[in-house]
């Protein structure tokens, strides 16, 4: 739809869309936020030093940009179809006349005496005061039909410098032909979604104007002069806060916005969109996709500083608990793996049910058990290897043994009590009960002794052999005492079991009527008549030799067929293990 009015020759452009008469709107308020920026912080520097005849110039100077601001707000803040050509030349020319003033104002600064950083900032402001006419001209001559670009753009008045003068001087859009009709491209849909901070605008004035604002607050700054500038430096280095312009070349401030919260890294850091874009969709816009707040240019400096130093409060805040709750984490984990340390180190002590009773009440009732194997093994010699060996040697022999008699206790099923010197303790059927444990002892002492075979060496001319005894019967076991706790057993069955390894032989299993009893069904026995232990007592014994050859047949995973069998028959329950050396 075309709105068709004549006026000073020249005919209304056809209607802009609601996006384009913004970004008209961002480009005049452009030079405007430069003009303040800089004014602003001259200003302050002014008062600082006492210098009265500046501060009423830059007062001056200020009070018309911000006049400037109002026009254009009453002019254009309005529905593009409400707009009509005087409201262009109103504010054509209004541009215009304060363009002029702000220039007299900036002579009469120059011709002062000013510290040269002062004169630097003026020329700084000299640009974005001449651009200022040029624009609003620009505008009008993009809304009417007719008018022409002026000749010349960013030109400054006579006696301002143009070093900083280019394309960072430049409108932040030209309006094309194509988005003058709202053809423009639709943009992407919604993503929703002391400190250091990176400040991304691709106008060289803004950086510098807004980097030294902050500066000036006591923050660390780092710049980029577009998206993907921004992005790099985020990968290279930590911010805690991103002040993001939105209109932008390539990548628009909404595309690096997108990309920051969809990237887990940087999922902390705080953003604060900054644009002289102010639609309501904008806004809304990026609230939606993540940022923390938004600021229209030109800044407030009570305002800006107000918003940043709460953002990054809020932001120290989070981190702080983040970090708090990440040591409370760490603590716990630490005390979970100290507490499993403990726990590792109870269960090596004591059998795994002894330790879990311990953890849960804190003690471990007596328990009877009636009929459990014990045994117990013996160095022969062990008395000359000492004499012989230095102590390291000693304790180095005693651990490999020993290391092996866990792994065959593990094997089978026993229970491990405790070693005494050269002696070493274990126990079948206890805690878990089990019908089979005079057998499995049996097994698990006839492979001991050929460990100890196929590991000893002559050292010094010591021979390493080994006895072993086994006892069938009756204990008390339980846990005494509150230090350096040991589960322990006692009974006339554990000191008959001692009795029998020492009245056995060397290499030999030495085995009690009782035991010899439960076993005879599947291990040949040799009796040894009536025995006298130490103590005096008088008993029939038995050397075990291994499983009747009866028994003994090809099977699966290294276990005869029919010791199997018979195993099941009589235990209900398959065999554990079976020593290797006797299958040979």
């Amino acid at each position: 739809m075309e709105t068709e009015i004549a006026a000073k020759g020249h005919e209304i452009a056809p209607a802009f869309e609601t996006s384009a008469l913004s970004k008209i709107r961002h480009d005049l308020k452009t030079p405007l936020n430069q003009i303040i920026g800089y004014a602003e912080m001259l200003l302050e520097d002014a008062t600082a030093a006492a210098r009265a005849e500046a501060e009423d110039a830059l007062r001056r100077l200020l009070d018309s940009a911000q006049m400037c601001l109002e026009v254009q707000e009453r002019l254009l803040g309005r529905h593009p179809h409400e707009l009509r050509v005087e409201h262009f030349e109103e504010l054509k020319e209004d541009q215009k006349a304060r363009s002029a003033y702000m220039e007299a104002i900036l002579l009469e600064l120059r011709a002062s005496s000013l510290p040269e950083e002062w004169v630097t900032d003026l020329e700084r402001i000299g640009i974005p005061v001449s651009n200022l006419g040029a624009l609003a001209h620009e505008v009008h001559a993009r809304w009417t039909r007719g008018a022409a670009r002026p000749a010349a753009w960013n030109t400054p008045s006579e006696g301002w410098t143009t070093e900083q003068m280019g394309k960072d001087q430049e409108p932040a859009l030209w309006l094309s032909d194509s988005e003058a009709s709202g053809t423009q491209e639709t943009e992407s849909p919604l993503a929703k979604g002391g400190g250091r901070i990176l400040v991304v605008d691709d106008n060289a004035a803004n950086r510098d104007m807004l980097s030294r604002r902050l500066d000036r607050e006591g923050y660390s700054v780092d710049t980029a002069s577009d998206g993907r500038e921004a992005l790099a430096k985020l990968e290279a280095a930590n911010f805690d806060l991103v002040l993001l312009d939105i209109v932008m070349p390539e990548l628009d401030g909404f595309a690096v916005l997108k990309t920051i919260r969809a990237d887990p890294r940087w999922k902390e850091i705080a953003v604060i969109m900054i644009s002289a874009l102010d639609e309501i969709r904008s806004v809304v816009r990026c609230i939606e996709m993540g940022a923390e707040d938004y600021l229209p240019k030109p800044f407030d400096p009570v305002l800006l500083r107000a918003r940043i130093g709460a953002i990054l409060d809020r932001k120290r805040l989070r981190d702080e608990e983040r970090l708090r709750t990440e040591q409370v984490e760490m603590a716990f984990r630490e005390a979970e793996r100290q507490k499993g340390v403990a726990e590792d180190m109870l269960r090596n002590i004591l059998p795994a049910k002894i330790a879990q009773q311990l953890q849960s009440s804190g003690t471990v009732e007596p328990m009877y058990f009636e009929d459990v194997t014990i045994g117990f093994t013996d160095f022969v010699g062990f008395t000359l290897a000492t004499e012989k060996l230095a102590a390291e040697e000693i304790v180095g022999v005693l651990h490999e043994f020993f290391t092996a008699f866990d792994r065959i206790v593990a094997r089978y099923g026993l229970e491990k009590m405790k070693t005494i010197g050269d002696s070493y303790m274990f126990v079948s059927g206890m805690p878990d009960r089990s019908p089979s444990h005079p057998v499995d002892a049996v097994l698990a002492a006839l492979e001991m002794v050929e460990a100890v075979r196929s590991m000893a060496r002559m050292d010094e001319g010591i021979e390493w052999q080994m006895r072993v005894g086994l006892h069938t019967g009756p204990v008390i076991a339980g846990v005494v005492g509150i230090h350096k706790f040991a589960f322990d057993v006692w009974g006339d069955s554990v000191n008959f079991s001692s009795r029998l390894e020492s009245s056995g032989a060397p290499n030999r299993v030495n085995l009690s009527e009782r035991t010899y009893s439960r076993v005879k069904d599947f291990i040949r026995c040799t009796p040894r008549g009536r025995v006298v232990t130490k103590d005096g007592r008088e008993a029939d014994m038995f050397f075990a030799d291994g499983v009747h050859e009866k028994l003994i047949d090809p099977g699966l995973d290294g276990i005869p067929a029919a010791f199997a069998r018979r195993y099941r028959i009589y235990f209900q329950q398959a065999v554990r293990a079976f020593p290797a050396f006797l299958l040979r």
